[in-house]
């Protein structure tokens, strides 16, 4: 791997976790409609336990949900309506989730992928932009903070390359050097065999270089 792409993948993961610990306004959970249901009264233990276990789910994952559906693509205008979304069908189907060893983040990831694979499709079929809207989500950073600007460069950067890759392998990619997942934790997460991992990762992480050096050169 080059100096280039590690240089770019530290900076985006530091970049991401400062993210995701100074968020201060991100949406409150979904409306999932739990509130308003009409149970008998024997069952609103049930409903209220259930409620209260969902709430504890978003608290806990809604900042994981939110940089892996910009690290799969969403754009910086969509992603806090995609988050919604995808916690969304996360509570229609809470009572699916099982853990298997893993922790709810594998299912999370799941549909997050779907959300954002629906997202990108529908991106492609009815662009906002003649560019794809590439232009709108690379935001400009007021100065004088140089540090600032600068990650926020280097992560423009990651996500146009990011964007070239197709989503099963980006998937892989992002779960491996951003969420530091291992290849047996991401075959099980995306339910795939493990050299299928291997082979996803390796293609992938060519692709990434070979797009961060194109895109650098061009800077």
């Amino acid at each position: 791997m080059s100096a280039a792409y590690e240089s770019v993948s530290m900076a985006c993961a530091t970049a991401i976790d400062e993210a995701a610990d100074d968020l201060e306004a991100l949406p409150d959970p979904p409306a999932s409609g739990v509130k308003s249901l009409l149970v008998p009264s024997s069952t609103r233990p049930i409903v209220a336990d259930r409620d209260r276990a969902f709430r504890a789910l978003y608290e806990a994952h809604h900042a994981f949900v939110w940089r892996n559906l910009r690290r799969l693509g969403v754009a910086d205008a969509d992603v806090e309506d995609k988050l919604q979304e995808v916690f969304v069908v996360a509570h229609r189907r809470f009572e699916e989730f099982v853990d298997r060893g893993h922790g709810p983040r594998a299912w999370l990831f799941q549909i997050a992928l779907r959300v954002a694979s629906d997202a990108r499709r529908h991106r492609r079929r009815h662009p906002v932009d003649p560019d794809g809207g590439a232009a709108q989500d690379r935001q400009s950073i007021e100065p004088p903070q140089t540090a600032a600007i600068d990650q926020r460069q280097q992560l423009d950067l990651l996500d146009r390359a990011l964007s070239t890759i197709d989503m099963g392998r980006r998937a892989v990619l992002v779960l491996h050097e951003i969420e530091q997942m291992t290849a047996p934790e991401i075959a099980r997460t995306l339910d795939l065999p493990l050299n299928t991992v291997y082979s996803r990762l390796r293609v992938a992480r060519l692709e990434l270089e070979q797009e961060l050096r194109l895109l650098g050169g061009s800077r």
